[in-house]
C-alpha cells in the first residue's frame, strides 16, 4: 500500500508541476520532481518496498515525459541503487543533503536518458550535448525544491507508522 501512495504522489506531483512550469516558465526551464520521491525512497524505505516505489515512480516519468516506455523506469531503479550505494558511504539527513542528492540524482537521470537515447536514436534526430545546461538548470531547480517533496514523502510514511504497544496517551 505504501509504494503505492508514493506513485500517486509522484503523480500528483508532475501534474503539480506540469500546470506550475506551465504558467511560471512556459516551457523555457523544466524540473524533474518525482527524481526526490526516488531518493527518497532510496535513503527510507526496505529494500523491495523502495525498489518497486523506485519503478513506478519511473513510470510516473515515462508518461510525464514522453520518453520511450521503460527508459525513466530503468534509469530510476539504476539511480535508487546508486542512492542507495550512497547513502550508505555518506550520512545525508537533513535537508541540505538531501537537496544536494536530489539535484545529482536528476542530473543523473537527465544525462542517462541522453546518453541512452543517443545509442538508440538515429544520428539526425538524437538529442545533442546543447541540452547540457539545460540539464544543469533542471537539477539545480530540483535540488532547491526537493525539501518541499521530503516534507510530503515524510507525511505519507507518517501515515504508516504503528505506535507502541502499551504506551500511555
Amino acid at each position: 500500500m505504501k509504494p503505492l501512495l508514493h506513485i500517486l504522489f509522484a503523480l500528483l506531483l508532475s501534474a503539480v508541476q506540469a500546470a506550475v512550469l506551465r504558467w511560471v516558465g512556459g516551457g523555457s526551464f523544466s524540473l524533474m520532481l518525482p527524481a526526490a520521491c526516488v531518493v527518497y525512497l532510496a535513503i527510507h524505505a526496505a529494500n523491495v518496498e523502495g525498489s518497486v516505489g523506485a519503478a513506478g515512480v519511473g513510470y510516473v516519468l515515462d508518461l510525464t515525459a514522453g520518453t520511450t516506455k521503460g527508459l525513466m523506469t530503468f534509469l530510476a531503479v539504476v539511480a535508487f541503487v546508486l542512492v542507495r550505494a550512497v547513502n550508505a558511504a555518506v550520512d545525508v539527513r537533513g535537508r541540505w543533503g538531501f537537496a544536494a542528492l536530489s539535484a545529482a540524482t536528476t542530473l543523473l537521470l537527465s544525462v542517462g536518458a541522453l546518453v541512452l537515447v543517443r545509442m538508440a536514436a538515429p544520428v539526425e534526430v538524437a538529442p545533442g550535448v546543447r541540452l547540457l545546461p539545460r540539464m544543469l538548470l533542471e537539477a539545480v531547480l530540483t535540488g532547491a525544491a526537493s525539501p518541499l517533496v521530503l516534507g510530503g514523502m515524510k507525511r505519507i510514511d507518517g501515515l504508516f507508522r504503528r505506535e507502541d504497544p502499551g504506551l500511555l496517551r
